[in-house]
Parts: structure tokens; sequence; C-alpha cells
């Protein structure tokens, strides 16, 4: 199931489109700089669900006539809100069924967010939950048990008990059973509250669970160690679970495709807004940058950045200017990131700062016309390898086995199953590597290495 999320001059924002594929049971994390759109966006979410979600959310006035909302999802037809004059809100008279309703659940921030209003939530059903304890009628909770035990890295939930009341489950740690104390869960922290009730919403096959700012409430050791748990819960689940954070120490663990940058886009005085598919290190240079440095080379991945590296330090000449290389993911993330440079120079001046690409990219069509990239004198270095590999060049010493279904995820695995420590040993080093790529072309590595040289170093 698709669901496409057109979002029309509301609040500062002129135009904002999110497309989520509820198919692939998948994590996702937005990010972006504040102001750029992604509260708005979990509120329209939770505005499918519950239609009065910005009025009691969001400030007056964010609404005017040209404001509109419109959803569209596989297997019904579109929804519209659109501004009403005399309530002076968006509104839609088409009716939402119950199936859409029941698949969305949204955990908006602080001061609106469920796990900020937990407390005193649970005293009705006080005299039940005691007579439970009373009887015994409880049980011991065991794969929550787990799961907050893994989240926290400690015990503290050991003593976790659920009781069914109405239907509802609810939980509590029992302290002391022929006393009956105990803590019920809208007393836990925050942070706890949270992870309980997102742990409810995912045993209930919730398909969409949307959380802004995830980070709030949580260290940033629970941050990572939920942010794994997850993944396999989507997948375990068919679920989706979509989430907004700030926290580098958490998007730092995501996998390829699960993070996405939100960010405005002038376009004759409006904001236009994108949520576009990036790299860690795109989204870590583009908010935070790296202060300090007097040159940036912007590369691929991390086996051209170790082989520029080596090539550098084993130059005899001072290196006189710092450098940072920054591996980016992507040939066309490196050069718009490059780009973004010479618009808001947040690394340095436009001349500090060049791509270096692989050879294979050099008659891509996002290149042209573009200035300060270099390529590498091979195709890919792990390509090279492969292919030798594959010819059986006894330069390459043999391994057990190759895993991947694509030659490019091959030449991966091949890479590092040969530069892979195990036991203090290796199949070949990277520095045996790199003196065969100089065997196989001096001409173009020596001209390579000299524009890495001449770059980092005055003329």
């Amino acid at each position: 199931m698709k669901l496409k999320i057109t979002i029309n001059n509301v609040q500062h924002l002129a135009k904002l489109q999110a497309n989520f594929d509820l198919s692939e049971n998948k994590l996702s994390c937005i990010t972006g700089k504040n102001g750029t759109g992604k509260t708005t966006l979990i509120r329209a979410i939770k505005n499918l669900a519950i239609n009065n979600t910005f009025q009691e959310t969001a400030a007056p006035y964010i609404f005017n006539t040209e404001s509109s909302i419109s959803y569209q999802i596989e297997g019904f037809d579109q929804i519209d809100f659109i501004y009403n004059r005399f309530l002076k809100i968006i509104d839609s008279n088409q009716h939402i069924p119950d199936e859409i309703r029941s698949m969305i659940s949204v955990e908006l921030p602080i001061p609106h967010g469920e796990r900020f209003n937990h407390f005193s939530r649970l005293a009705d059903i006080d005299e039940e939950l005691r007579a439970s304890i009373s009887l015994g009628t409880y049980t011991r909770p065991n794969e929550l048990i787990d799961f907050l035990t893994k989240v926290y890295c400690d015990e503290r939930f050991e003593n976790l008990k659920q009781a069914i009341i109405k239907k509802n489950t609810y939980y509590f740690i029992l302290k002391d059973e022929k006393e009956r104390f105990y803590i019920r869960e809208d007393y836990f922290s925050s942070g706890e509250y949270f992870v309980i009730n997102l742990y409810k919403q995912m045993q209930q096959r919730t398909k969409l669970i949307v959380i802004d700012e995830i980070d709030i409430s949580l260290d940033a050791s629970a941050q990572v160690n939920l942010v794994s748990l997850l993944r396999n819960y989507c997948k375990q689940y068919k679920i989706n679970i979509v989430f907004t954070t700030h926290s580098l120490a958490l998007m730092k663990t995501l996998e390829k495709g699960e993070l996405y940058y939100m960010e405005k886009t002038s376009y004759k005085s409006n904001n236009l807004v994108s949520l576009t598919p990036r790299s860690y290190n795109f989204v870590k240079t583009i908010m935070y940058g790296f202060i300090g440095f007097d040159r940036y080379i912007l590369t691929e991945d991390e086996c051209l950045e170790d082989y520029m590296k080596f090539l550098i330090s084993s130059d005899a000449q001072h290196i006189f200017y710092k450098l940072q290389i920054v591996y980016v993911a992507g040939g066309s993330q490196v050069v718009d990131l490059m780009g973004r440079n010479v618009a808001d120079k947040f690394l340095s001046e436009p001349e500090n700062v060049i791509s270096v690409l692989d050879g294979d990219q050099k008659d891509q069509r996002y290149i042209k016309n573009k200035s300060n990239i270099m390529f590498l004198p091979f195709s890919n270095i792990e390509k090279v390898i492969y292919e030798l590999y594959e010819s059986n060049d006894e330069r390459i010493p043999r391994v057990s086995s190759i895993e991947g279904g694509t030659p490019t995820k091959r030449a991966k695995n091949l890479f590092w199953k040969l530069t892979k420590i195990h036991a203090g040993e290796q199949l070949m080093s990277k520095k045996a590597i790199y003196a065969l790529l100089q065997e196989l072309n001096p001409e173009g590595v020596n001209e390579f290495k000299q524009y890495l040289i001449d770059f980092v170093n005055p003329t």
C-alpha cells in the first residue's frame, strides 16, 4: 500500500510532498534543520486519523484560503482537506474509512505527545488492577521484558507484570507481592512509558507508526539500541516506523535507504520542501559541518577515502594544509554536496573543496559542466580487484566463497574478505592492493597522486 501526502500553504510551507510505501515494512528516519516542516508533516499524518490534530496541537492562523492537504492512499479514493472560511481551518466532508484511521499511530513531541501527558491516566482502573494483583490473575510479559532489557541494558524490568482489564492490557512493576506494592506504567519515566506504548502499537500490528523527535526522552545508548530492535520488529510484524531526530548517534546506526533529509528550496519567494534519501555523512556535513579544516575532499566511499589517505601520506612532502576527507556515498550526492558548498560555504570557500569520484562516473550526466572534480584512474578499486580475481590472476589470493547478488556487491565482499584481519593475519593487505594498482597503471596513479598533493600543499 502506498501513501502520498501533499501539503500546500500550511504555516510557512508553500508545498511539501511525502511518499510512503507501506509494503516495504521498514524503518525510516527524517531529519533536517529546524523549521523545515518535519512536525508539520507528522501532524498531517496524524490528521488523517484524528481530524482535529492541527486545531489541538498547532498555533492558530497557520492556514489561509490556499491551504490544503491531500492524501492519496492505494486502494482508496483521494481524501482532501481544504480551507473552511467559516471555521478558518482545513476540513474535509469526506468519509475516512476506519481501516485507514486504525492503520496509523502518531506520537507528537512535547507538550502534545502521549509520553508527556500520561500521569494518572490509569487512575480509573486502579481498583481493578489491585484486584488483579490480589487474585494473582496477572502474567509475566516475557517478550516485553526482553525488549526493555535490550533497550536499557539493565534488569530493572525483571518484575514487570501485565494484567488484562476490560479487554485492555496494562503493565506494572510489582515491588512487593505480599504488600501488593506496585508501580503503574503511567508512573514510569516518560522514556520508559513511551517505549512500552511503542511496543503496544507494534503488537497491534499498526501499519504506520510515526514518532516525532524520538530522541527527546531517551539517552544516546537507548536510542541506538531501540533503533536496532525496531528494524527487526518492522520485518517481523510487517509494519513501518517513521521517526524524526537530530541525534547523530542515532543516525549513524541507520542502514542504506533509512535516512531522509528534509530541506527548503525557495522558488519565487515560496518555501518548497523536498524529502530525499541521503547518507549519514551527507546529513552530518550539511547540518553540522567539519570545523577547522583548510581543505576538503568529498568522495564516494570509505575504500576510496583510504586509498587517497595512503597516496597523500606516502608522499615525502610535508602536508601544509589541514585536510578532511569526507566519504558521502554515491557520486551524485558527492557533487551535490560540493555544489551546495558553493552556494552556502558551510565547509569553506569553493576553491578549497573538491570531489573525487570513481573512474566509471566520468560519463554521468550529473558531472557535466562541473568543475573541481577528479576521477580515480580506475573504474573502481574493488571492481578492479574483483575482475583480476575472476580472471584467475595469481596476484589475488583465493577465498572460499564470495557473497552478493550483483557484481558490485560481490566485488565489495571480495575486498572485505581479502583485507579483513583474522587472528592477526590478512589474505592481502591494503598496502599490497595499492601497490598492485600502481603496477597496473603507473602513469595514471602518479597523475592522480600529484593532483591530490597539489591540492593539499601550497603552490
